[in-house]
């Protein structure tokens, strides 16, 4: 499928988010995954930055099943060392940083902020990892910085279950049951770069609550 959305990627940005969004429902499928999903109607009619925790290299295939929307990631430069997947991910848009926190990472934030503005809504996961445990780390400020350079509504989720399917350093995939909620847009407009540890802490709040939920929809679905 990496192929086909880098021939894809040369035609328009997006045309590849077809085959994108089939990539993802035929390995859920496949894998016997299990997911639902709670708050699709608070996404809002233009483009958003996407704030939401990371447990899994499952977390992208939940939300490409249940948002389908034109949506790329902020994902780590090491990515691109894969072999055809790497390419791919390039060509079809994704922004690519060091995760230092440096000025590089934080010019190319800046400079993705325009195509938020205009063509696209992008997904940070704001951890900046994968948690092993599930359990909710600190956000960077990278979610809240871009969305209020793009002015941009702040979109808070929470993915749920996702790291017992296939756990942070293990290829053993696990049929077990995720949820994606979804929270309120936070306004950005009127806000500075000032604001962003304040929107970081907001966000975080929000996402925690969700995931609390999340984590209670995971063990009904268990039942």
């Amino acid at each position: 499928m990496s192929s086909v959305v880098s021939a894809l990627s040369f035609l328009d940005e997006r045309a590849p988010d077809r085959a994108i969004f089939v990539w993802a429902d035929s390995i859920l499928k496949a894998s016997g995954v299990r997911t639902e999903c709670r708050g699709l109607e608070n996404l809002p009619p233009g483009n958003f930055v996407l704030c939401v925790n990371h447990q899994s290299n499952f977390d992208a295939l939940v939300l490409f099943r249940h948002i389908r929307r034109h949506m790329r990631y902020v994902a780590k430069a090491q990515l691109l060392k894969v072999p055809v997947f790497g390419p791919a991910l390039r060509r079809a848009g994704n922004i690519f940083v060091d995760r230092t926190g440096g000025a590089g990472d934080r010019e190319k934030l800046m400079d993705a902020a325009a195509a938020v503005r205009d063509r696209v809504s992008v997904v940070f996961f704001a951890e900046g990892t994968r948690s092993d445990d599930g359990i909710l780390r600190p956000f960077k400020k990278g979610a809240a910085a871009m969305a209020i350079e793009a002015g941009v509504p702040l979109i808070p989720a929470a993915l749920a279950g996702t790291h017992r399917i296939l756990e942070k350093g293990s290829v053993i995939i696990r049929p077990r049951p995720s949820a994606l909620l979804i929270g309120e847009p936070i306004p950005t407009k009127g806000l500075t770069a000032d604001d962003r540890e304040a929107l970081t802490q907001k966000a975080h709040a929000v996402v925690a609550a969700l995931l609390e939920q999340g984590n209670q929809l995971v063990t009904e679905m268990e039942r």
